[in-house]
Parts: C-alpha cells; sequence; structure tokens
C-alpha cells in the first residue's frame, strides 16, 4: 500500500532483524531505569527494569522524535470507572465498542484516523475537540504494480535522490512530489489553483512544498489555507457543524499537517457529536464521564485519550539522565535545547543523541537521518580510537551558536504563531524555541561534514 499498514510494518522490521541478525543485540519488553556518568570510570552506568548492569564507554539515545506521550493534567484523571485507552499505547487485541458510549479527546493525527473506525462500531461517540485541524486525504491504497516495478528496478538511484532531496522524500508521481521554487504571489490565483488541486488530488502529505513561502509569508499562508477550507466545507452538509471544523486562527503547514480516511462525513452519523471544549473547557473527569465548566455531563463507558506527546525532548528530560556532576537535561535545557548539531550536548560526555532536538528530523525522512547521523558518530568514534582518546564532548560555546542557528533559521517563519509541538507550545510550561533544524539537509550535511574535516571543531577530546 501507499501508507503500509502496521502489520506490515511490523513485518518489514522483523524481516530485517533477522535478515541481518539484529535480535542477538537487542533486548525487548526492557526499561532503562537510570543511565549516570561515571566520571572515574569514563563510562556510562546503565541500570534495566531486568536488574542488568551495564557499563558502556559510548551511549547512543535513539529514544524517538514522538515517543512521550503529554502528561494528562485533568482533575478526576484517575476517577473514570469505565475503560480508559491511549491512542499512543494501543491493544493489540482488538477493543470493543460495540454499543458503548465512547469519547475520545482530542482530533489530532491520531484520533482523525481512529475517530471514523470508532464510529463504525459504537452505540455514540462524544468527540471532544478543542482545536480544529487542517485535513488532506489520504487516499491510501495498493500500489500500482507498474509505479512498484519502477522503483524496485533502481532502489539505489531513488535512496541517493531522496538523501539529496530537502525533505527526504520523493515521488515518481509527477509535479505532486516536486518542490515548487516560486511564491504564491508571484503567480495568478489561476496557477495556485492548479498546483493546490494537483496536490490534493494526489493527497498525502505533499502540500509543504507547494510553493516556497507558504511557511514565511501571512499572505501566501493563507492562499493555501483558505483553499483547504473551502474543501472542508464541500465535504460537510452542515454549515454550523463545518465552521466547527475548519481551523482559523492559525497559519496552516505550523501545526503538523492531517491525513484522513472519511473524518468529516463521520460527523454526519446520527450516533456521532462533536463536542466544543475551547470555551465550555472540560472541568473535570467523573467515574461516569466528563463534565464541562458549565456543567454539561457526558456519561460514557469508554475514554479515549488522544492528547499528543511532550515532543523531541520529553523522553531525554523524564528520564533518569544525569551527566556530569549529576547534571540533568531538564537542568542544562531550562530555557529550550541546546545541543551541537543535534548529536551532542555540554556537560554529557560520550552520550549522542540521534533524530533529536537540534536535528532536521521532523523536517527530514527521519530514516535518512538517523542513517546519516549513525555514520557520522561512527566515524567520529573511529577517528577516537585511531587517535587514542577516551571522552568527547561539545563546548559550551559551540551548543550555543548551533542552537543560535537554529533560532535564526526560525525566526522568520511562521511556527510562532500556533501551539505547535515543532516549539514546544503545545505542552503547558515547557520552553518555547524551535527545536529542530528549518535549513535543510543539505545544508545540515555540509555543516556537519566541515565539521569533521576541521578536525571536528567544536567537540573536545581528552584521554
Amino acid at each position: 500500500h501507499r501508507y503500509p499498514s502496521q502489520v506490515e510494518l511490523e513485518q518489514y522490521l522483523n524481516h530485517v532483524a533477522e535478515r541481518f541478525d539484529l535480535m542477538r543485540d537487542i533486548s525487548l519488553n526492557t526499561y532503562i531505569s537510570s543511565v549516570h556518568w561515571n566520571a572515574a570510570d569514563k563510562r556510562w552506568d546503565i541500570a534495566t527494569s531486568t536488574g542488568a548492569k551495564i557499563s558502556a564507554q559510548f551511549c547512543v539515545m535513539a529514544t524517538g522524535l514522538i515517543s512521550a506521550p503529554k502528561k494528562i493534567d485533568i482533575p478526576g484523571y484517575e476517577d473514570f470507572a469505565g475503560e480508559t485507552l491511549h491512542t499512543f499505547d494501543w491493544p493489540r487485541e482488538k477493543p470493543d465498542f460495540a454499543g458503548k458510549r465512547v469519547g475520545v479527546i482530542g482530533t489530532g493525527s491520531s484520533a482523525i484516523q481512529a475517530i471514523p473506525i470508532i464510529a463504525r462500531e459504537a452505540g455514540e461517540l462524544f468527540v471532544f475537540q478543542r482545536t480544529p485541524h487542517f485535513v488532506v486525504p489520504l487516499n491510501n491504497g495498493p500500489l500500482d504494480p507498474e509505479y512498484e516495478r519502477r522503483v524496485k528496478s533502481d532502489y539505489k538511484g531513488w535512496r541517493q535522490k531522496q538523501m539529496n532531496s530537502f525533505g527526504g522524500y520523493i515521488s515518481l508521481n509527477f509535479e505532486a512530489g516536486v518542490p515548487n521554487t516560486h511564491s504564491a504571489m508571484e503567480v495568478t490565483p489561476e496557477e495556485r489553483r492548479t498546483e493546490y488541486e494537483t496536490r490534493w488530488k494526489s493527497g498525502g502529505l505533499c502540500f509543504y512544498t507547494s510553493f516556497k513561502d507558504l511557511l514565511l509569508s501571512d499572505e501566501a499562508n493563507e492562499t493555501l489555507a483558505e483553499f483547504f477550507r473551502e474543501k472542508t466545507r464541500a465535504r460537510i452538509k452542515d454549515p454550523e457543524l463545518a465552521e466547527k471544523l475548519i481551523p482559523q486562527g492559525y497559519p496552516i503547514l505550523t501545526k503538523r499537517l492531517c491525513a484522513d480516511t472519511g473524518y468529516f462525513e463521520t460527523y454526519e452519523r446520527e450516533n456521532v457529536h462533536l463536542v466544543s471544549v475551547k470555551e465550555n473547557a472540560i472541568e473535570r473527569i467523573t467515574p461516569a464521564g466528563i463534565k464541562l465548566a458549565d456543567g454539561t455531563e457526558y456519561p460514557l463507558d469508554v475514554l479515549i485519550f488522544a492528547t499528543g506527546f511532550d515532543a523531541i525532548t520529553g523522553v531525554l528530560t523524564t528520564m533518569d539522565i544525569k551527566g556530569r556532576d549529576g547534571l540533568t537535561f531538564s537542568e542544562a535545557w531550562y530555557d529550550g535545547p541546546r545541543t551541537y548539531m543535534g548529536m551532542t550536548t555540554s556537560g554529557f560526555p560520550n552520550m549522542f543523541v540521534v533524530n533529536g532536538p537540534g536535528s532536521c528530523t521532523g523536517f527530514f525522512n527521519p530514516v535518512l537521518n538517523v542513517e546519516y547521523q549513525g555514520n557520522w558518530l561512527a566515524e567520529l568514534i573511529g577517528h577516537m580510537r585511531a587517535a587514542g582518546t577516551q571522552v568527547v564532548e561539545s563546548t559550551r560555546e559551540a551548543d550555543d551558536d548551533w542552537s543560535e542557528h537554529l533560532r535564526a533559521v526560525a525566526a522568520p517563519t511562521l511556527f510562532w504563531k500556533s501551539e505547535n509541538w515543532y516549539i514546544g507550545a503545545n505542552v503547558e510550561g515547557k520552553p518555547r524555541a524551535m527545536m529542530l533544524y528549518l535549513g535543510g539537509f543539505g545544508a545540515y550535511k555540509e555543516f556537519t561534514r566541515n565539521v569533521a574535516s576541521d578536525g571536528y571543531k567544536g567537540l573536545c577530546f581528552s584521554h
């Protein structure tokens, strides 16, 4: 399929693990209890949930971009007497919603995918929405055999093109996969419309490259936002309902674009009810269901949380990780993450981060990003062994310079005008800072390669 199912993805992962005999180096169902720097031994002491103690010269945090769910701070969360589910931790056994009153809190990407399926089974479904999202049809389905043949005939060539592209994604499907280098405002309205229609017909998340200034210009951004609103209105028969489901007040693409299959049409079902909680907020969760600020109560049998993630930094700041002199990531990043090239942080010797803050991931194919970073770090370790050095970490100055570069690149963008997870605005109390590099993978590769060729400038080595 164009977008593979969970089952297919799992089959592929197992295939890779078996083909390359990786399972001998993998411990499943094992959680990390603590990761502490041992200054005397110049190694990391790692404790696991199984009671194992591990000593490692290097520690690579490959903990993922969107791995730490947001803490649920709704009063009464623990009081609900019915069944509680979370989209981030969906049970392998299919839940039974038949005839039940089901509530979903959140309308982000996961909820938009789940709601149409749940609605077909539930007796009644109540969707509690704070902020509507911009949604494009997924248009998923079996791959065309000819398309599949063309891809498989030149895997190496396509991968090379991906590695040299801005976002790490390319398409054999004509215009929809090609970045448009024009400004949205320098073409005619008819040309803009043609560009947007082509990508809408293709479906999926190809709108980010529609025009070069969509995330830089309010005027350009609004042309795409209004195109989406028009398309959404056409999908919803009830005008009053449509206005509740149509995003207003923030630039499109600054929150992650969502893809759906029949999401809006689901609200036309008699058993589906949209509950706006932006003005009339959830006051608390009760044993019987949900109570809003105005006193309205919704009795529920099942409550599903689709409330998002503490993205990019969440895992690192909540794990028991202590660097030099007991330093934690929360302390080191009190006003936002500081890294050098997204791979090292001062105060955490011999600890490397991949697909984390300060890297391109989130705006570049994460599989290719981690492959590049893994190779770069392997060469760094090879350099250390050849030189006979044991410890490496970035200097505070290098961290600050890279962080300032991230801020400078992100400053003119529209991301600051929405509560998105790229800048940490979706988590209360989290420092507001652009946590990812927006300069493109080509610029990132050039910078990191220059660092290596210049004797790993910005890194401090010791024996």
